[in-house]
Formats: structure tokens, C-alpha cells, sequence
């Protein structure tokens, strides 16, 4: 009786039902790490469908992987933006999804590396660089759905964001990911694709891969665990008390002076509820939807809020100069003067203006607005007597290099207004409000974020949550906060030392090191090689 021949590579590697269906699965799964199931232990393992039905397949076969992987995770993820129509959502998710094939591509041809380390470390490394990718192409920068982000509320593992960020974080959770995979590979029944090597001491390499991955989380882990259990008293710094204000208000680009008045009165009858031992009171973005820069009396009812409680006051609201509109955060002092002003610098594409309007008139049937907002001149302070603050608005808060460049500039605290009155209803809020605790841990700073219909909270530098109003219900917070000053070394350093290191791996992971010695291979008993 004949022993019947084993597939050839070619068949292996096809592109079938299964495979589709286990990067759909991870999309699925991914998507559940973050608001609103906020499974965020889930994003561990989330990821080893997909990653093992990419050691199955060829290059053009991981990019088919990936864009299912990033239609399905993208296409739950960014079901907000359903609210403008089915036309923005699906070029959104698209447009998100293609990152997600490039990561499969990229991660295809590090699996046809012999060693499961170089194997785990350049797939980590691909999906790291590619996150990196989605974050800094310019205007159309997004890094919504990061793996760092689904850690927000695991404050021992959040520390490792002080030193690698949340794109570090996020290695991590791909890195055990990765190991997971290549050791289920080397034990998984059945005729897979696998390295041209015994399949058992394939087995001991990647066990030993694992082993050494799951021993680096569990140490960053520890060493977290000890950072937050030997943190310095708050009280051991003369504190400051801030508050946040929500009052759960729709805002809109054409909003009637009518609404402009309906929303103060909210946001001031909010404020006198506050104790009058508060220092700081933070409005949302646009909390006053109209240009409170030729609105004199609306501003001056604010600035007579702050004489009454003592308070510096944050308010949101337009600006108009020169015919430049802006979105603006206003800065009122106790003694009721308008001290300084801060203007959006990094704005929402197609929501605040059109990219390349100029060269493509035809992009601006799907703005939300007719007129383009103008970004500020750069980051600044906002100096509070002897409180410098960091400002951000809104869609800012995504992007550490905004943070780190206020601490780069001496902020003592950072301040974030923000509002998603047009997502209500949408878990858009809760996994917008997640990134907040990833910015004060990687600023090493107190977080105070205002937002019209939440989330608003007071973070510590450790990503604590101390003070928070839920998600659609008016109401104010605050908490005493304190003043910081050194850099931590993600701040010191920004993002280079993790890119320059994982693209030491990628090269690695690509070029097939360390090459292993063919007298380790069985011919009789060895799996059909992967790879061309």
C-alpha cells in the first residue's frame, strides 16, 4: 500500500476559507479589546488568528489577510462614522484597512525565516512600525485602535508607556501574540507550512522564544507594580485644585447665538456648584459655540465666572482673526482679564478642514463644513500666573508627539478640551476617552480633560483616573494636582530609539538570520519548508 504524498508548498500556502475566516475572527476579537466591551486583557491573545493564518500563506496572500483583518476590526471599531453617512465610513475603514494589509505583507515574509525568535520579534516589530505608519502619514495620521490603548485601565502594564510609549505597549501585546503563534505552530496536528528544520527542535526554539517573551512582559509588569506602589505622595508638593466641567451640549458649526447663550448659561450655572477653593476650571472644546473673540458680552458673563469663584478659567469657543477661523481655548484670569489664547494645531480631516482642497476642489462635497478651520501657529503654553499648562483640543490628544512637545516646552500639567456631542450615542466617547490615561503616563503629568458629553476626568502621571463624570450625564469633578517637571524617558527620547529597534528586527525577521544548521533538519520526518 502506498504512502500517499504530502501537499507541495504551492498548496499549502493557498489562500483558503479558513485562513479568511481566522483573520476575520482576530478583526472581531481585536475590536472587543476596546470600548464598549472593553475586553482589553483579550488583545494578549487577540491577535493569533490572524497571525497564524499568516505563517500559511505568501506575501500577496497576507496582504488579502491583513485588509480582511483591518476591514472587519476597522469596520466595528469606526462605526461612529455611520453618523455622517455610509460614504464616509466606508472610505474611512478602507482607507484604515490598507495599513492592516501592509502589516500582513510585511508579516508574510518574516515567516519565512527558519528561527520562530526572528519569526516573533520581526512580526511584533512590522506591527509596531506599521502603527507608527498610521499615526504620521501627515494629515490623514490616526491612532485609533492601537493595541497600547486597549491597556487604559491596567495601570501596572501602563507604566511601560513612560518608557516606550503607547507604540511600546503596543510591541508587546503583538510580541506575546507572536509567540503564542509560532508555539502553537510547532505543535499544531495536521499539514501545515513549516520551517525546513525537526520539528521538535523547531518546538524547543519556540517554546524557548515564548518562555523568554512572557518572562519580559511579566518583568515590566513587576517593575510597574513597584513604580505605582513606591509613587511619591501627591501631598508632598503644594497641590493644585482643578475642575472639569460637562454639561452635556450639543455644539455645531452653525450654531445660532441663541445656542451660543443656552450653552453659557449651562457651563456657568455648572460652575457655581464648584467650592471656591478650586484654582482651575476647564470648559470643553467649543463649550461657547461662536466667536467669543467678537462676542464681548459672552465673554465678559465668563470672565466674571472667574472673578467669583478666584479661578482661572478654560473655555472653548471659535476665533476669528483676519478672517482665519480657528478653534480656540480662551484663557481668563481671576481678575477677569482674557490673558492668552491657544489655537487648534493639528485639525480633523474633513471634519475641520479638507486636506489639498486647492488641488482636489472635488474632496469638498465631503467636509462637514463649508469653511476650512486655519491650525494655530504651533504648541504652546498657556501661562497661569506661576502654572504653566499644556493645552490640546480634542483630536490633538491621539498624537504623544503633541503631548511630548508641551513638556518639551516646560508644561506643568496638561490640559485637554474636548468635545464629542456629534458622536453621542456612539461608543466613540468611551474608546476616545481610553487614550487620555496613555498621554499623562507617557507625559509623566496630571491629565485634566473637559469634554461637552464626557468622558471628564482628572488623570494622574500613573494614568489613575481621580476624579471622572460619566459618559452623558451633566455634572463637574475636580481634584487636587500638582505641578511636574521632569522628562520622562519616552518624553526625553519621543519615538527613534523603538523605531530604530524594530527596524533592527524587521531586518532581521526579513533576511532570514540567524541561519541554523541544515544537520538539524530530518529529511524523513520534517514538515514541506515555507517560503518560495
Amino acid at each position: 500500500m502506498s504512502v500517499p504524498e504530502k501537499p507541495s508548498v504551492t498548496v499549502l500556502l493557498r489562500l483558503t476559507w479558513w485562513k479568511v475566516a481566522a483573520a476575520a475572527l482576530a478583526g472581531l476579537l481585536c475590536y472587543l479589546c476596546f470600548p464598549p466591551a472593553d475586553l482589553g486583557p483579550f488583545a494578549w491573545v487577540a491577535l493569533i488568528p490572524l497571525l497564524f493564518a499568516l505563517t500559511q500563506v505568501r506575501p500577496a496572500g497576507g496582504f488579502a489577510l491583513g485588509l480582511i483583518f483591518g476591514l472587519v476590526f476597522m469596520g466595528f471599531y469606526a462605526a461612529f462614522m455611520l453618523n455622517y453617512g455610509y460614504v464616509p465610513w466606508i472610505a474611512g475603514v478602507i482607507f484604515q484597512a490598507v495599513f492592516f494589509a501592509l502589516f500582513g505583507l510585511i508579516a508574510a515574509m518574516c515567516n519565512r525565516a527558519p528561527h520562530p525568535g526572528s519569526r516573533v520579534l520581526s512580526v511584533a516589530a512590522a506591527w509596531t512600525l506599521v502603527e507608527m505608519l498610521r499615526g504620521g502619514v501627515g494629515s490623514l495620521g490616526f491612532t485609533i485602535g492601537d493595541l497600547g490603548y486597549s491597556q487604559h485601565d491596567q495601570l501596572p502594564l501602563l507604566q511601560t508607556a513612560s518608557m516606550v510609549g503607547h507604540y511600546g505597549l503596543g510591541f508587546f501585546i503583538a510580541l506575546i501574540n507572536s509567540a503564542v503563534t509560532q508555539a502553537g505552530l510547532a505543535v499544531a496536528p495536521g499539514i501545515l507550512a513549516r520551517p525546513a528544520m525537526h520539528p521538535v527542535f523547531f518546538a524547543r526554539l519556540a517554546a524557548k522564544t515564548a518562555l523568554g517573551c512572557y518572562v519580559v512582559v511579566l518583568l515590566l509588569y513587576v517593575w510597574g507594580a513597584l513604580v505605582l506602589r513606591f509613587a511619591p505622595d501627591p501631598e508632598a508638593a503644594e497641590p493644585i485644585e482643578a475642575a472639569v466641567v460637562q454639561a452635556v451640549m450639543g455644539d455645531s458649526e452653525g450654531a445660532s447665538r441663541y445656542d451660543a447663550e443656552a450653552s453659557l448659561e449651562a457651563y456657568l450655572a455648572l460652575s457655581r456648584t464648584i467650592p471656591e477653593t478650586v484654582d482651575l476650571i476647564v470648559w470643553p472644546e467649543v463649550a461657547v459655540p461662536t466667536f467669543l473673540n467678537q462676542s464681548p458680552e459672552l465673554a465678559n458673563q465668563i470672565a466674571q465666572l472667574a472673578v467669583e469663584q478666584s479661578a482661572w478659567v478654560l473655555a472653548g469657543g471659535h476665533e476669528m482673526v483676519d478672517g482665519a477661523v480657528h478653534n480656540t481655548l480662551y484663557a481668563f484670569s481671576p481678575e477677569g482679564e482674557m490673558t492668552d489664547t491657544y489655537r487648534k494645531v493639528i485639525l480633523v480631516p474633513f471634519g475641520e478642514m479638507v486636506p489639498q482642497r486647492e488641488r482636489f476642489p472635488w474632496l469638498a462635497k465631503f467636509t462637514l463644513r463649508k469653511v476650512d478651520f486655519t491650525p494655530g501657529e504651533g504648541h504652546k503654553l498657556l501661562r497661569l500666573d506661576e502654572w504653566r499648562a499644556g493645552p490640546l483640543i480634542c483630536f490633538e490628544g491621539l498624537f504623544p508627539h503633541a503631548v511630548r512637545e508641551n513638556a518639551l516646552l516646560g508644561a506643568d500639567f496638561i490640559v485637554l478640551a474636548t468635545s464629542d456631542a456629534w458622536a453621542a450615542g456612539t461608543p466613540e466617547i468611551a474608546q476616545h476617552s481610553a487614550t487620555a490615561p496613555l498621554r499623562a503616563v507617557e507625559s509623566g503629568r496630571y491629565v485634566v480633560r473637559a469634554g461637552t458629553w464626557g468622558r471628564s476626568q482628572i488623570i494622574t502621571p500613573f494614568g489613575e483616573v481621580l476624579a471622572d463624570v460619566p459618559v452623558a450625564e451633566p455634572g463637574t469633578a475636580w481634584a487636587a494636582i500638582e505641578a511636574r517637571h521632569d522628562l520622562t524617558p519616552y518624553h526625553r527620547w519621543g519615538d527613534m530609539p523603538m523605531m530604530m529597534l524594530c527596524g533592527i528586527m524587521l531586518f532581521v525577521g526579513l533576511s532570514g538570520l540567524p541561519r541554523l544548521p541544515q544537520t538539524r533538519r530530518s529529511p524523513e520526518d520534517a514538515e514541506p519548508p515555507q517560503g518560495d
